[in-house]
């Protein structure tokens, strides 16, 4: 039996929900029953990872900062996107203690608004493959597990914002 197609309200929904999911993720392990034991930091090899990741966060959300400043009307849309990004920042950027928060390069997009969309998807690309990378290459479980969620809402951004019926697409 085929599955249920994407509608853009179930894309906007997903996409307003997971700042929420997200919250929800934390990269300590969860305490143990029996043991009052502080968790382990992440493994050290992490640390280049999650560098990594954080700088791609930053230009990604420095994209979505310059298409909004470009073209106006796509902030609606975009929104949801720039929401996500700062929240993975917060998660990631505490959790490992020599990782400091690049400064975006200034960037700026001209153009009309599917051009400015297109080179936000691209942006959107870049950051889910270096998110499943790290993702893939995390030596700790609950860093993979972060990642993976981080992974599924970028993933879920890109849909969005290429479904024709939220703008995404077209002239």
């Amino acid at each position: 039996m085929p599955g249920r197609p994407l509608t853009r309200r179930t894309t906007v929904g997903a996409a307003l929900a997971s700042p929420l999911a997200l919250a929800a993720c934390d990269i300590d392990p969860p305490p143990r029953a029996g043991g009052s034991a502080a968790p382990s930091p992440p493994p050290p090899e992490d640390s280049e990872l999650v560098a990594a990741v954080v700088a791609a966060l930053v230009r990604a959300r420095s994209v979505v900062e310059a298409a909004t400043l470009s073209v106006p009307d796509l902030t609606p849309l975009l929104a949801p996107v720039a929401t996500s990004h700062a929240a993975h920042l917060e998660v990631l950027a505490g959790a490992v203690a020599d990782t400091d928060v690049p400064a975006p390069a200034p960037t700026t997009i001209a153009g009309d608004r599917a051009r400015v969309l297109g080179v936000v998807r691209r942006s959107e690309q870049r950051l889910l493959r270096e998110v499943r990378r790290g993702c893939v290459g995390a030596a700790s479980g609950d860093l993979a597990r972060v990642l993976a969620s981080m992974a599924a809402s970028t993933a879920q951004h890109g849909a969005a914002l290429a479904d024709p019926t939220t703008g995404g697409e077209g002239p």
